[in-house]
């Protein structure tokens, strides 16, 4: 069997295949997270359901008016991230885990 160890230098630091998959596993599952909020159920509660309606200009509150916008373009990533994960559950079957 081959040695699937390889190592990448970036920027004068050296990474191991497993730390960029480690990252990347990570970054997955903070967006699977992210998506199965119910985003109108979850703001209404903190009153950022309706973006249009929030009382103020856009500039005077901007995290809030990130953090909607956010969870509002995560929901367009749903067919990418099905992708990634079914790539991403090969990966650990044929690696063996981490």
């Amino acid at each position: 069997m081959q040695n699937l160890d390889w190592q990448f230098r970036f920027c004068g630091l050296t990474y191991n295949n497993n730390d960029i998959l480690n990252c990347t596993q990570a970054g997955l599952l903070c967006t699977n997270a992210l998506m199965i909020l119910n985003r109108p159920r979850f703001l209404s509660k903190y009153g950022l359901d309706d973006v249009n309606n929030m009382g103020c200009a856009p500039s005077e509150k901007p995290l809030k008016y990130q953090a909607v916008g956010l969870l509002s373009a995560v929901q367009y990533l749903k067919v990418p991230v099905i992708a990634l994960n079914c790539i991403t559950m090969v990966f650990e079957l044929l690696l063996g885990g981490s």
